[in-house]
């Protein structure tokens, strides 16, 4: 049985339900390599650990091009789009399980890791899955201090998402590109 891990990140609780962006990091076997590659453009790039917020500009751009550029990246990352909508923990596990299906995977136990996802929550979240089919080992959430580089990916590829979605032309190409070379996966219409 082969096992895999998820990194999710959410955004958009903010908008009250307007827009609410999960993004959806998929690692098996590549787990280190990911881990590894995404360190390394971290500190090439000059992003570092910080948060996409928390990022200038420029160095988002620098950031996302090489990401893109990557082929071990290939149909890892997926995120869904919500519009007009509260149901956060729902919207969440939804895209949780869209992005497993979309493996075409079948024979495995996934270890779920969500940024921010409060250990109250843990449960809920793993037993929604489970409701949903998933076959899920565990459901953690990631603290900041704890976070890692493909924790760190899945914030970047909200952050892109949300910044496409509101009109950012820049991040708008960006996102186009990802799609078109299919380093990203769009489950909204899913």
């Amino acid at each position: 049985m082969k096992r895999l891990f998820r990194y999710v990140d959410e955004t958009g609780q903010n908008t009250e339900g307007d827009l609410f962006v999960v993004a959806v990091v998929i690692a098996a076997e590549d787990r280190e390599r990911l881990l590894q590659l995404c360190e390394e453009i971290e500190r090439e790039t000059g992003k570092g650990r910080l948060k996409w917020i928390k990022t200038e500009y420029g160095r988002r751009i620098a950031y996302i091009q090489r990401l893109l550029d990557h082929a071990l990246l290939q149909s890892k990352v997926s995120f869904a789009v919500h519009c007009h909508t509260r149901d956060y923990v729902q919207l969440t596990t939804e895209s949780i399980a869209r992005a497993l299906e979309a493996t075409g995977e079948h024979d495995y136990r996934a270890t779920i890791l969500i940024d921010g996802l409060p250990r109250s929550q843990e449960v809920v979240m793993g037993g929604a899955l489970r409701r949903r089919g998933v076959p899920v080992r565990k459901v953690r959430g990631v603290k900041r201090d704890e976070n890692d580089s493909l924790i760190r990916l899945a914030d970047a590829m909200c952050g892109l998402v949300r910044a496409a979605r509101e009109g950012q032309p820049r991040m708008q190409e960006l996102l186009e590109r990802g799609l078109r070379a299919g380093a990203l996966t769009d489950l909204s219409q899913a």
